[in-house]
């Protein structure tokens, strides 16, 4: 089957008369994704493609560069002035009634709102009404084929084997009463990843942070700005990373660990509420997909936002709580989101999303975060990162 043969496809199950396509200067990466085209194509003027439920897809491309989709199937119309643009684009469109398009209403999720207003509104001039791709597309994006799922698996259980050898080297340089920074440590452990097959991307180095530095969510140490480590203090570990190869797919987790021999009540307290919001939207998630129900990602933030606000510290959970997972950390289907972004997308079997509700309290130089991921199967969900963290771990006990 073509990728053309899956867009139609869905068009047809969605009941759309078409999926139109358009990008400018790479502006639409969902586009190019769902698309396939190539990540070295160089494009300087706009281009649409435009697939009907039935029948042969059009390309409308400049005649500057009428090669640019050259790689795709269909008729090709070749554009020289702003006229015939919209001259053409009216002909792609004869008959349609209902087009997709990278457009969500007031840009509710800006992950796949990427077409213009400008050019939403000359597509609605010509007849058809505008609709989002945004619950379909990341099936082109977003679902993990087997042996992506396996790479995951593979991933969590490299990442785990890391903590696992980093927490004893940290307890052997505590008690031994040598220098630790915040920027060694992430150094170490970033070499214990790499040791275990891991790929670490430029810029994803593990986050090391404690005390107040962990009070800011995605606070990272460097080589000119880290803190010392000392006995006493709360550490916040949050470590990401695929194995090798193209299609691998990313594992995350975040653990905390309270450099002592006991962890303070205060301490407790705080990621016992944590921890009943994760294992909540875990059973949330699970019950959905075991009984072939549909979740959108905002109903799994609710609920588990509504544990940390029933504690009194919904303020202070201050991010979403989770992303879709794939060969980027940070992918492109639903996101368990009802606070930065209103993300109505189902969540879809075969895909990948972290959860991970955290308390950011700057005024008492505390932060802490709990994070596994979730696989999300035809008739279940597979945790990963498993045994989940339960408690903060005492690293001198």
């Amino acid at each position: 089957m073509t990728r053309v043969d899956e867009l139609q496809q869905t068009l047809q199950s969605e009941h759309l008369d078409g999926w139109l396509f358009f990008d400018f200067r790479r502006s639409n990466a969902v586009a190019h994704h769902v698309l396939e085209l190539s990540p070295h194509a160089f494009f300087s003027r706009r281009w649409m493609y435009y697939v009907p439920a039935t029948g042969t897809p059009t390309k409308l491309v400049s005649s500057v560069e009428s090669h640019v989709l050259s790689g795709l199937p269909g008729n090709t119309l070749v554009y020289r002035s702003w006229q015939q643009y919209q001259h053409h684009l009216a002909a792609m469109l004869t008959g349609a009634g209902r087009v997709a398009m990278e457009y969500v209403p007031d840009n509710a999720i800006p992950y796949v709102s990427l077409v213009d207003a400008g050019t939403v509104e000359l597509v609605r001039g010509l007849g058809p009404e505008v609709v989002s791709s945004a619950d379909f597309a990341q099936r082109f994006e977003a679902v993990l084929s087997p042996t992506q799922l396996e790479s995951h698996r593979a991933a969590g259980h490299a990442l785990m084997g890391a903590l696992n050898r980093l927490l004893p080297r940290l307890r052997e340089q505590m008690l031994g009463d040598s220098l630790m920074t915040e920027y060694s440590v992430q150094r170490e452990f970033g070499d214990m990843m790499r040791d275990a097959g891991l790929v670490i991307h430029a810029g994803e180095e593990p986050l090391v942070a404690v005390n107040g530095n962990a009070a800011n969510p995605h606070y990272s140490p460097t080589a000119e700005r880290h803190a010392i480590v000392r006995k006493g203090d709360l550490m916040l570990l949050d470590f990401s990373a695929p194995l090798a190869g193209d299609d691998a797919i990313f594992a995350d987790y975040t653990w905390m660990v309270y450099l002592g021999d006991q962890v303070p009540e205060r301490i407790k307290t705080l990621f016992g509420i944590i921890r009943e919001a994760r294992d909540d939207g875990v059973s949330l998630i699970q019950q959905r997909f075991e009984s072939g129900q549909r979740v959108e990602g905002y109903e799994v933030d609710d609920a588990v936002r509504a544990v940390v606000t029933r504690a009194g510290y919904g303020d202070a959970f201050v991010h979403r709580t989770g992303h879709n997972i794939g060969s980027r950390v940070h992918g492109n289907g639903a996101h368990l989101d009802n606070l930065e972004t209103h993300d109505t997308r189902p969540l879809l079997a075969n895909t990948c999303t972290s959860m991970e509700p955290g308390i950011y309290l700057p005024d008492e130089n505390l932060g802490l975060r709990t994070e596994v991921d979730i696989l999300l199967l035809p008739h279940g969900i597979e945790v990963t990162g498993e045994p989940r963290q339960n408690e903060v771990i005492a690293l001198l006990a």
